[in-house]
């Protein structure tokens, strides 16, 4: 048994026990490994200490409790997840999510929560390339893009189905950039649970060709202002050409650019570890409800385990 398969036990053990008390030294010597050296190996692996995973785990769990079950009260979910009173567990809540029970059951956290969801072999083998990547803190101006949006709930499927809506479009697109350059943007609004977000597939525009369409009421009424109004997902029903794709602004903003190498599908693991391993341990939170991929010249299609692409988290010092 190598490094990871003995911390992917450990981690089944950890699943096996969020609602039961699971003191680190006792999973270290399920592990057959003294504390000392399992807690390095752990972090190694993972990107964090055992008993940080841990309550993470339980403090994602109860928080997608909170959201999914309104009528259970944060005293009866806190003592599911088996913490001692309730104020140990919303020091930890506030502390981990930066934010309130409260607010995230009224749906007023305000941004995606940093959750760190259940991780697997293929997230581990993954992270060991995001770890010697780290995040560049870039400034861009104001991006225009324009594509085909999709309602993502359960199935990723549909992200892949939505790219070829642009690109058997993107010649009928004539404010486009040449050659192309393309998006993927996800974006959340406030009232919705963590279960579904929405999606954009992409091309960038041109600035100086807009704002001469500007003038006409067509485009004006085409454009999606920065808060993805609800009301276009509509246009998902409309089968004709791109123009009855929607135009979004995105402002101009402070990114962190994380990048993906690998295959597209896998790119699941390396948000994990944003939001899940590298976040929580930093003094930023989102600034904006949405995130983005640039698939520049490094990327090399979805199948190629050489591919690079980018990921943009709009952030803000807390």
């Amino acid at each position: 048994m190598n490094n990871r398969q003995l911390i992917l036990k450990a981690l089944n053990l950890i699943e096996d026990h969020l609602t039961a008390s699971l003191p680190v030294a006792a999973l270290s010597n399920a592990m057959g490994y003294s504390l000392y050296h399992f807690i390095r190996l752990f972090q190694a692996v993972t990107g964090m200490a055992p008993g940080e995973y841990i309550i993470r785990r339980k403090i994602t769990e109860a928080a997608l409790d909170i959201i999914h079950s309104p009528d259970r009260s944060f005293l009866d979910i806190s003592l599911h997840y088996h913490f001692n009173n309730y104020e140990t567990f919303t020091r930890a809540f506030k502390r981990l999510l930066h934010t309130t029970p409260t607010l995230v059951r009224k749906r007023q956290a305000g941004t995606m929560l940093p959750l760190l969801h259940r991780m697997h072999e293929r997230d581990l083998l993954h992270l060991s390339a995001t770890f010697s990547t780290p995040p560049q803190l870039v400034e861009l101006g104001e991006i225009i893009l324009q594509g085909p949006l999709a309602r993502v709930k359960n199935n990723p499927d549909v992200i892949t189905q939505t790219w070829p809506r642009l690109f058997n479009s993107i010649h009928n697109i004539p404010q486009r950039k040449l050659p192309e350059k393309y998006y993927q943007v996800a974006y959340w609004p406030e009232e919705d649970d963590h279960s579904a977000f929405s999606v954009m597939c992409a091309c960038e525009l041109l600035a100086s060709l807009l704002e001469q369409s500007k003038k006409h009421h067509d485009f004006q009424s085409r454009v999606l202002e920065t808060s993805f109004l609800d009301e276009s997902l509509n246009i998902l029903s409309h089968t004709g050409p791109s123009a009855d794709f929607p135009i979004h602004r995105l402002p101009p903003a402070r990114y962190l650019r994380f990048i993906h190498k690998g295959l597209s599908r896998e790119v699941s693991s390396t948000y994990k570890y944003i939001y899940g391993i590298w976040l929580p341990k930093t003094d930023y939170r989102l600034s904006l409800p949405y995130e983005f991929e640039y698939y520049g010249d490094a990327y090399l299609g979805p199948d190629n385990e050489s591919s690079l692409s980018e990921i943009y988290i709009p952030l803000e010092l807390l």
